[in-house]
Order: C-alpha cells, then sequence, then structure tokens
C-alpha cells in the first residue's frame, strides 16, 4: 500500500470519529472507529468500528445506528 493511501486512510478515520463526537455526542460514546480502507481509486472506504460492551443486542443496535448515518455520494 502507498504511502498516500495510508495517510488518507488515517485522516479518514480521525474525521470520521471528529464528526461522529461533535454531531452526535450521546450515541457515539460508545462507539470507536478502528480503521478505514479507502480503494485505490479513493471511490470506497470500508469503515471498521468496535463497540464498546459485548452485548450482541449493543453491538447490533451499534451497527444499525451507524449504518443509518452513511452518506453516498
Amino acid at each position: 500500500m502507498s504511502n498516500r493511501l495510508l495517510r488518507v486512510n488515517e485522516l479518514l478515520q480521525r474525521e470520521i470519529s471528529a464528526y461522529l463526537r461533535k454531531r452526535y455526542t450521546s450515541e457515539a460514546t460508545r462507539l470507536t472507529i478502528s480503521g478505514a480502507d479507502v480503494t485505490g481509486d479513493l471511490r470506497e472506504a470500508k469503515i471498521f468500528y468496535t463497540v464498546v460492551g459485548s452485548d450482541p443486542d449493543d453491538i447490533a443496535r451499534a451497527g444499525k445506528w451507524l449504518r443509518s448515518k452513511v452518506v453516498e455520494l
């Protein structure tokens, strides 16, 4: 992976984390954006996250909430 893609991945991870913390303060406290993987053409990205707590229902709820915030450009 090129240095450029590594920097883009890190920047995207930081920006998504900052946006969620600023815009959705109470809902985003259980989520941690743990990584990003951008394609070489920068058109798509996979975002990886972790959820505080080990209850499967909490994890599913957090994933559903996060997917509801996805924006397709």
